[in-house]
This record gives structure tokens, C-alpha cells and sequence, in this order.
């Protein structure tokens, strides 16, 4: 029994999400896995529900399909709201695992924008691997340290 054969990486053309797609792309090589890439769009064509399909900006199409792999690629558009649209689609298309680029927005902009990986993160029906570029020179991480308690005082 494989663990993972479908894997969808959602993408918004941004930078982190096409560093989430490299590495979709070495784990569904590694995993010997399909690879599913999906937009989300605002406006579809139209609004009959077979033009959910088809966006009214047709530069998105020609976007997703200029994404090159090394693998074959199954290419989809669906109209809506991202995070809803990401967990459908995983569910729809019975993928095993969805991986998602993170801008990494925290405060105000967090609150403000949102975050469609957080949104995935709660309701897939699926695991969710959080991709997030980091620049080159951030500093390691610090070892935790355990400060010894005080010892209790006697009176």
C-alpha cells in the first residue's frame, strides 16, 4: 500500500508557492506519486456553473500551463475562494497529501490578508505539508535551555 500517489500543490504564480512546487515535484518523484497543480480564481467566465472551470482572465490558463516538470502534470481551474477550493479538490480528486507554499505573514497583514494555508491546514480532509522559503541568512535556532528550579527555602 503506497501512502502517497496523488499529491496537489496549489498554485497563485507568487514565489513561495512555486518553491512549494519544487518541492511537490521531488516528493512525487521520490513517492513515485501523481502530481496535481491547481489555481483558484476569483471570476469565472461566466456565471453558469460549467464556466466554474473557466476563468474570465484567460492569462491563468496560460499561466498554469507554462508551469514545466519533469513529470506529467494534471493542470486545474476552479472558481472560488482558495482554502475552499484547495480542500475540495484534494477531496475530489482523492489526493493523499497537499503541499502549500506559506508567505509567512504574521500581525496585522495575518489578520488582514488571512492565510489560505492556514484555512487548508484545518479543514482538509488530508495531510498538509506547509512549505516556507527561508531567506539564506537567517540566524540557526537556539538550543532551548532548562533553567534549574530554585530550591525550596526552609524556614
Amino acid at each position: 500500500m503506497k501512502l502517497i500517489s496523488r499529491i496537489l500543490c496549489p498554485i497563485d504564480f507568487s514565489e513561495p508557492s512555486m518553491h512549494a512546487f519544487r518541492y511537490a515535484e521531488e516528493l512525487a518523484i521520490a513517492t513515485q506519486a501523481q502530481l496535481v497543480i491547481a489555481h483558484a480564481f476569483d471570476r469565472p467566465a461566466t456565471l453558469d456553473l460549467p464556466d466554474q472551470t473557466d476563468p474570465a482572465d484567460p492569462t491563468l490558463k496560460q499561466q498554469l500551463h507554462g508551469i514545466q516538470s519533469t513529470l506529467p502534470l494534471e493542470r486545474l481551474l476552479h472558481a472560488g475562494p482558495a482554502g475552499k477550493v484547495i480542500c475540495w479538490l484534494a477531496q475530489e480528486q482523492q489526493c493523499d497529501m497537499i503541499v502549500v507554499g506559506t508567505h509567512g505573514r504574521t500581525g496585522l497583514r495575518h489578520v488582514l490578508f488571512g492565510s489560505v494555508a492556514e484555512y487548508v491546514l484545518q479543514h482538509a480532509r488530508c495531510p498538509v505539508l506547509t512549505i516556507r522559503q527561508r531567506p539564506a541568512n537567517e540566524p540557526k535556532l537556539e538550543e532551548p535551555l532548562v533553567i534549574p528550579l530554585p530550591a525550596p527555602r526552609m524556614m
